[in-house]
């Protein structure tokens, strides 16, 4: 009889290892595989609803860095709102026609500031705080599709960034998304809705530029356009689809 039982106690000693084993490698798994979140607003300094936006977007971004959280913000300025008195002198036209596309795959309404999309899904108010947490929580744990490392290169080039690139799967239906963010940019605006105020913002698109993505590892260059790169800034890369605008997965990179 005891003999029984010492054979049942290690039977059971054993089980509890398996499952303590299986459990251990579960969470590994998890860690080594997080998920993410990509913060697309389209905003701009002539408008006067979109201060309230930026500063939700500045609480992510601090958010994200004191917690170390797998969070990628980007603040594209467009230029409509330049009619109207301010100039933006961040914006660009490329930024107001990438915000219209969004609004064409996905299922947003209309064209308007301040919009904000979470990983190409569909847009929404960008001062909308609990929405936007909501949306990066769910990205944050929702496992990515594909894998991204970006490096700088031992190449150097006169007025432009070269970068290495390594995906897990290349599509003729993907594009991998470059952009140089700049934070906590401070401006006097002296015309438009927000005249007389200071703004302050974080992570405005300085540099952009979209490739094909096909092959799994390969070489981009990124005009610097005579910005002078430092630890104001960071590089923000993603794989994005074509058609639907899905962002599969995002990584970052610090000058």
């Amino acid at each position: 009889m005891a003999g029984k039982n010492q054979f049942m106690s290690k039977v059971f000693y054993t089980f509890v290892l398996l499952i303590t084993f299986s459990t251990g490698n579960a969470q590994v798994t998890k860690t080594e595989n997080p998920g993410f979140a990509l913060v697309e607003l389209f905003t701009s300094q002539g408008c006067s609803s979109c201060p309230s936006a930026e500063k939700v977007l500045s609480e992510v971004v601090g958010d994200a860095a004191k917690n170390n959280k797998p969070v990628y913000v980007l603040s594209y300025h467009v230029d409509y709102w330049n009619k109207y008195g301010w100039k933006d002198p961040y914006s660009s036209m490329r930024f107001t026609r990438r915000q219209s596309n969004y609004v064409s795959a996905t299922a947003s309404d209309e064209v308007y500031t301040p919009q904000v999309y979470v990983n190409g899904n569909e847009g929404f108010v960008g001062s909308d705080s609990k929405r936007l947490n909501i949306e990066i929580e769910k990205g944050i744990k929702t496992l990515p599709k594909q894998t991204l490392q970006i490096t700088k290169s031992n190449v150097t080039a006169v007025d432009t960034l070269v970068l290495n690139y390594t995906v897990t799967k290349s599509d003729a239906n993907y594009n991998l998304v470059v952009a140089v963010v700049e934070k906590s940019v401070t401006t006097k605006v002296g015309k438009g809705e927000n005249i007389g105020k200071t703004l302050t913002q974080d992570n405005i698109v300085r540099l952009f530029d979209v490739y094909p993505l096909d092959s799994i590892k390969g070489t981009v260059k990124l005009a610097k356009n005579k910005l002078t790169l430092n630890n104001n800034f960071s590089l923000i890369a993603f794989v994005q689809q074509k058609q639907n605008k899905k962002v599969l997965s995002a990584t970052s990179l610090n000058f």
